[in-house]
């Protein structure tokens, strides 16, 4: 039975695929179409995919024009007389949709023709086409006066072709498609919001700390209300702003019933597609179904029956919903993340749906090796570091007396103090001038860690307690030689990490950019930059890379880079710490979400329309931002990308699909207004140019620009690809 469930999921998602893509294709090329046939356009082909060297899976012919289904699923295209695509076929087309008989102008078209000496001015005949014209038009009878309307003039073109046709009807026929695009938008998104569409709510669930959102001081269950004077229903909202390239943002903000607006400036770090603030969205209080089951893979051992028992009763259909810990009412996940990290590295028990269930403490996973402390990389606005005048680039050397702190434990050492009630710490500051500083910093009762949640391999730890981030450097200060085995070589004090690999190791993320099979069956961390970044590494990746066999045991290699230059590899077996703790416990909860529902068709409409302008400028700014820089090529998603995320969002319900439509559709009717032939923008570009010249532009300029548009499409295509692909790595 669960076979046929997966078969059946699995067609139902590849036969929404198809049919989605193939919906966007037709009612693009039906607009083209129809249009053009209530202009008198004769459309010889309607093709779904292309028939690339005449390969089609059928076709049939209905009338003058042939229908068919190619064998390349690419897109799809009308073909008109008169009108190409392809560059090198326009000028072959031209000459087609011409009234010739034997290269002459034939005497009807020499009949209906006026102003011979116009035509030959504008390049479409030739001297002595003209001559003979002239000539044959001083004998014949009842000829009109030339007219001065380039859209009045008889043609000389087949009169059922596109070319003979007025510099309107035509720039209609081209308009038509991605109009078209544009209504199947508005349509697809106001049936989304006729079933209802659920979106995080504007609710900020976590600040990675050195953030600009940090810096400036935003805090876990903060409500944003409006961004830059615009109400925000959704916490995308903020999301999408970050890739317009705004300098400086205003966010609203709703703290606890007092109202306050904060000005932040996103930023964009090395290897980020685009510039962040550093929030995440707010979870809710119903536990998330895992594929692995009720529990992370790599924590199931910690818990007792008893607790899988409960939480294993928990389905997409009847979720567990937290209600208390340790008996205290919780009301929302930020009370629930306050109440257990206040018993951090011990058990805790919750309530879901009125069943007690232990929740145990989970160890971090570690190597023997502590990495060095790097600079301050940012100080909380208001805070006391503030204000006794610690300031970036400055370095913590010791923390209550404790010289040999450990950079990846320290947020947690200083919620541990929080949690027993110390109020303040001491703490030595070496100046970036090298000077050394003593202080007594007040501790702030604020309760949230960096590994809640990674937006960036290049994110810092940090304390919103003590109002500092730091960053860790990829050098050895400290070995453990007695967790080492024997006869290995062994780190040194002063190596710089310069590689690390995960033996036996399976990468946790579906990007395989982050990582490379290894001949001996382990994976290679090799594409995140030239920089070796610690903290993503060993509070990241170490704690969710799972074996890729059972019976593996999963360590680490590093290979360290010595003061002379030489390098080795040292292999570090792992274990559990017993004062390092995950901040998470192995179990996970489904996000916050409201639901918009239309009232009626109406207000689905005005919605759907909403939804399809407020695309169609977003994808405007990132076009923008990607060609200042500011959004990264890397971030584009090809064909493969974009089916793959088709057959996922296949799997969810039937909003979620047509809301992807209605982004796609916009997409489409965007990126085509482009002014690049052979895009439809490239010949709204011709024929406005004709438009105000009065005259058609020049067949070999047409031929040049349409060669460098088509160069820059299939370049564009080979990039996306091998993006998607992961020939180039993304990150």
């Amino acid at each position: 039975m669960d076979i046929l469930i997966a078969i059946w999921t699995v067609t139902v998602g590849v036969l929404l695929v198809i049919l989605g893509f193939n919906a966007l294709i037709i009612v693009h090329e039906w607009g083209h179409f129809i249009v053009a046939r209530l202009c008198g356009v004769r459309c010889e082909k309607f093709y779904i995919w292309f028939d690339f060297w005449g390969l089609k899976f059928f076709k049939f012919k209905w009338g003058d024009t042939e229908y068919g289904l190619g064998l390349f699923p690419l897109g799809g295209y009308v073909k008109m007389l008169g009108q190409e695509d392809n560059p090198g076929a326009i000028q072959a087309e031209i000459e087609r949709a011409r009234l010739t008989k034997d290269g002459q102008v034939t005497q009807e078209v020499a009949k209906e023709w006026v102003g011979a000496k116009t035509l030959e001015a504008d390049g479409l005949i030739d001297s002595k086409e003209a001559a003979a014209m002239v000539a044959h038009l001083e004998t014949a009878p009842n000829t009109a006066p030339p007219s001065p309307d380039l859209d009045e003039k008889p043609s000389i073109f087949a009169p059922d072709s596109y070319l003979s046709k007025k510099v309107r009807q035509r720039l209609a026929i081209i308009i038509a498609g991605v109009l078209m695009n544009f209504l199947f938008a508005i349509v697809c998104a106001a049936g989304a919001y006729m079933l209802g569409v659920k979106e995080s709510v504007p609710v900020v669930g976590n600040v990675i700390p050195g953030s600009p959102a940090w810096e400036v001081g935003l805090q876990p269950g903060d409500k944003i209300a409006a961004i830059d004077g615009t109400p925000a229903r959704a916490f995308g909202d903020v999301l999408m702003k970050m890739v317009e390239g705004n300098k400086t943002i205003q966010l609203d903000i709703d703290r606890q019933g007092e109202m306050m607006a904060i000005h932040l400036s996103p930023r964009k770090q090395t290897g980020d597609h685009h510039p962040k603030i550093g929030i995440t969205s707010l979870s809710s209080l119903e536990l998330l179904p895992l594929k692995s089951g009720p529990v992370g893979s790599l924590w199931k051992k910690h818990y007792s029956a008893e607790s899988l028992e409960v939480l294993g009763k928990n389905s997409e259909t009847n979720p567990l919903r937290l209600e208390k810990v340790d008996g205290h009412v919780v009301g929302n996940h930020v009370e629930y993340q306050e109440a257990q990290l206040k018993k951090i590295g011990l058990p805790i028990t919750c309530t879901f749906n009125g069943v007690d269930t232990e929740i145990p403490a989970m160890p971090m996973r570690t190597i023997p090796v502590r990495f060095k402390m790097g600079t301050i990389t940012a100080v909380l606005t208001g805070s006391d570091a503030e204000k006794q005048g610690i300031k970036g680039g400055d370095t913590i050397i010791s923390v209550d007396g404790d010289a040999d702190i450990d950079p990846l434990k320290l947020p947690q050492i200083l919620l541990q103090k929080v949690n027993a009630g110390q109020e303040s710490v001491g703490v030595v500051i070496r100046k970036a001038d090298g000077a050394e500083q003593t202080l007594t910093l007040e501790l702030r009762p604020m309760r949230f860690l960096s590994e809640l949640s990674y937006q960036s391999m290049r994110d810092s730890l940090g304390s919103a307690a003590l109002g500092l981030s730091w960053n860790v450097e990829p050098v050895i200060a400290a070995v453990d030689e007695s967790a080492l085995p024997s006869g290995q070589p062994l780190p040194a004090i002063g190596d710089r990490v310069v590689g690390v690999e995960m033996v036996n190791g399976l990468s946790p993320l579906t990007k395989n950019s982050f990582s490379e099979p290894t001949n001996d069956g382990g994976y290679f961390i090799h594409d995140i930059g030239s920089k070796i970044d610690i903290p993503y590494i060993f509070t990241f990746l170490l704690q969710e890379t799972l074996p890729c066999k059972e019976e593996n045991i999963l360590s680490v290699r590093l290979t360290l880079e010595n003061a002379d230059g030489t390098t080795k590899v040292v292999p570090l077996p792992i274990a559990e710490s017993i004062d390092w703790f995950h901040s998470d416990r192995g179990i996970a909860f489904a996000p916050e979400l409201t639901t918009f529902k239309a009232a009626g068709l109406g207000e689905a409409l005005t919605l759907g329309m909403d939804k399809t302008v407020y695309c169609s400028w977003l994808i405007y700014r990132t076009l923008n931002s990607l060609i200042n820089g500011t959004v990264s090529p890397k971030a584009l998603m090809g064909p493969v990308g974009i089916v793959t995320l088709f057959y996922q969002v296949a799997q969810e319900p039937w909003s979620v699909y047509l809301m992807l439509l209605c982004l796609i559709g916009a997409n489409l009717a965007v990126i085509n207004l482009l002014p690049i032939p052979p895009l439809d923008g490239g010949h709204i570009l011709f024929l406005t140019y004709e438009g105000i010249f009065r005259r058609q532009p020049n067949e070999l300029v047409q031929v040049i620009l349409s060669y460098f548009g088509l160069f820059l499409i299939l370049l564009l295509m080979i990039w996306t690809i091998t993006l998607d692909l992961e020939w180039i790595p993304r990150w």
